[in-house]
């Protein structure tokens, strides 16, 4: 059935779906995580030399709050779901854990993201 976790799982959906109304109606909280490392530069996330280079490249200075808590859990491989406002930095956050991920060496497809429009692709 839809919506139900398998049995055994750890996922109680009353508790989310009460946090999430908690979320929507507190005022000024913008986050929800449960991965709480936070980084204040791109530097200290550990990401390659040639990673960081084109970060800066493209005129980055400072990870916006997104990218703080983002792209760390993505470089982990851990599973991520990320909602932010328009023009937070989604995108630059998940090509970043994307394309620290990659073995430069391998020329098969090594990631596939998906977008549910053709404006968003």
């Amino acid at each position: 059935m839809a919506g139900l976790a398998p049995e055994g799982s750890q996922f109680d959906a009353g508790k989310f779906d009460q946090k999430m109304n908690d979320l929507i109606a507190a005022d000024g909280d913008e986050f929800w995580t449960s991965y709480d490392e936070v980084y204040d530069s791109f530097d200290a996330m550990g990401l390659a030399e040639n990673l960081l280079r084109g970060i800066y490249a493209y005129g980055f200075e400072k990870p916006s709050a997104i990218q703080q808590r983002g792209i760390v859990p993505f470089c982990k491989g851990l599973d991520v779901i990320q909602q932010a406002q328009s023009g937070t930095g989604k995108t630059a956050t998940f090509c970043s854990g994307v394309l620290q991920q990659l073995d430069y060496n391998v020329t098969q497809c090594q990631a596939l993201v998906l977008a549910p429009t053709r404006e968003l692709a």
